[in-house]
């Protein structure tokens, strides 16, 4: 177990480096729950500045519209010597780095490196994957290395049974024959939210995963405003099935749904739902050393501060990402759930679904 004491905000934490179980305690001396860290615990590092994968088309076949809107993206990956700089300023603070930007990051040039390096920092690594082309020194190194691999799921059924992406069927297959504590995360639009209610229904996913992640659409970088989750009864369907119904694996969501759970699954543990952790718990920062509260802000970058001026802790501190989190919306102010969502999504990218 790790202990990490955030003196200025007066709470501890206690991470399990085995098996990723985070413990935060209140303020102290208070029944407050902590609500930011002086130093983000998780950064999302976008190491890869191009894709293989988007320019083969699985994603986009699949339906989910890239929100890195990797296959315009020609930039340099990560070099090892800005990863090690983010590892420097993060010892002793950061639990865990998840490993990402325009591209599968198993196919950074200095992968091998990368995992081991940060894990001298007593820092975990996690990542995700389309699992395109992958090769099998990659998946012992993830599972030599990693707390856990998510692979992106790139397929769609056919005639209600069989999987449109071979590629992505077998990229799980084959991390949980290695032995890998493998998650899947699933995109979940208007265009596929029926079909992801099927799977639900009749278990027709991969065998032996540990869990699946949905991750809301976002109309960012390929995403566009058509495909948005509505607030109709598909959703509560879908909610009810993942929410109610027992499975042979976890079911989780990313922040983002987190509106959707409070207001519409009545039967849901409130203390198992946070709110979006951005600029509180956690940041991004692209394969450019530049930082955001939120992966999602990549496109437009409002919120964008360049770490090759400024430090992590000058950045986290600063007026750009206070704007973020000063971010209210009016229809929050008066909201009893409020404390939970607290104000919903403060890019603004109409995905409240409440």
């Amino acid at each position: 177990m790790i202990y990490y004491e955030d003196k200025k905000y007066h709470f501890f934490e206690l991470f399990n480096e085995k098996n990723g179980t985070l413990i935060r305690s209140n303020v102290f001396g208070t029944d407050l729950e902590a609500t930011m860290r002086s130093f983000p615990e998780l950064i999302d590092i976008g190491i890869m500045g191009s894709c293989e994968a988007a320019k083969y088309g699985i994603c986009k076949v699949a339906g989910v519209d890239c929100y890195q809107n990797a296959i315009g993206s020609n930039r340099k990956n990560m070099a090892l010597d800005d990863y090690i700089c983010i590892l420097e300023q993060s010892r002793d603070k950061v639990f865990q780095v998840a490993l990402g930007g325009a591209g599968d990051p198993n196919k950074h040039e200095n992968f091998e490196e990368i995992l081991a390096v940060t894990r001298t920092y007593n820092i975990v690594p996690n990542l995700t994957t389309s699992g395109y082309n992958i090769t099998d020194d990659e998946i012992n190194n993830i599972k030599k290395y990693c707390g856990a691999v998510a692979v992106s799921f790139y397929s769609r059924l056919i005639d209600g049974e069989k999987e449109s992406n071979q590629v992505t069927i077998a990229a799980i297959n084959r991390f949980v024959a290695a032995g890998c504590e493998t998650n899947i995360h699933c995109v979940v639009s208007d265009d596929n939210i029926d079909e992801i209610t099927y799977r639900l229904e009749r278990d027709l996913w991969p065998q032996s995963i540990n869990a699946i992640i949905f991750i809301l659409y976002k109309p960012v970088g390929l995403g566009i405003d058509k495909k948005k989750v509505k607030r109709d009864q598909r959703l509560l369907r879908f909610l009810s099935v993942a929410v109610r119904r027992k499975h042979p694996y976890r079911v989780g969501f990313d922040t983002c749904f987190t509106s959707a759970l409070v207001k519409y699954c009545d039967t849901i543990n409130t203390s198992s739902v946070d709110a979006c952790e951005a600029a509180k718990f956690s940041m991004y920062i692209d394969s450019e050393m530049n930082a955001y509260p939120c992966s999602f802000d990549n496109q437009a970058g409002k919120y964008k501060e360049s770490l090759r001026n400024k430090t992590i802790t000058d950045v986290w501190n600063g007026e750009v990402f206070e704007a973020f989190r000063n971010v209210k919306k009016e229809k929050c102010v008066d909201c009893k759930s409020n404390k939970i969502c607290d104000n919903g999504c403060r890019l603004q990218l109409g995905i409240d679904l409440c």
